[in-house]
């Protein structure tokens, strides 16, 4: 990745021993880092109710946070060989799904919204 200045590594969360079918403790870490990127905690279920459980919200806000990485990543791929095809004036059967960088793309967005 271009330019990031974060914690570097691949970026994965997990539930900490706090955890239990309540409440979502979650720790997201780097697999080049001893330090913690961040800490999510859900609330219990009496609190809220607005359908979907904090538990639930806390679950997609953690793979969505560990899938940042890859989504600027495989973005900065992607408008690197788009730009490439638009220069070369030749977009004719392009089908970015195909490419490498669409592919890297679609694996970032399935991470993030915790398909992967």
């Amino acid at each position: 990745m271009k330019d990031f200045k974060g914690t570097p590594g691949k970026w994965s969360f997990s539930h900490n021993c706090v955890s239990d079918d309540n409440v979502a403790c979650i720790e997201i870490n780097s697999s080049e880092s001893l330090h913690e990127i961040a800490y999510l905690q859900s609330t219990p279920p009496n609190i809220g109710g607005d359908g979907q459980t904090s538990f639930d919200k806390t679950i997609a806000n953690a793979h969505l946070i560990a899938a940042a990485p890859d989504l600027l990543d495989a973005l900065q791929s992607l408008f690197e060989n788009y730009k490439q095809l638009a220069d070369s004036g030749d977009a004719g059967n392009w089908r970015l799904e195909d490419e490498p960088a669409g592919k890297k793309a679609l694996h970032a967005i399935n991470k993030a919204l915790g398909k992967e």
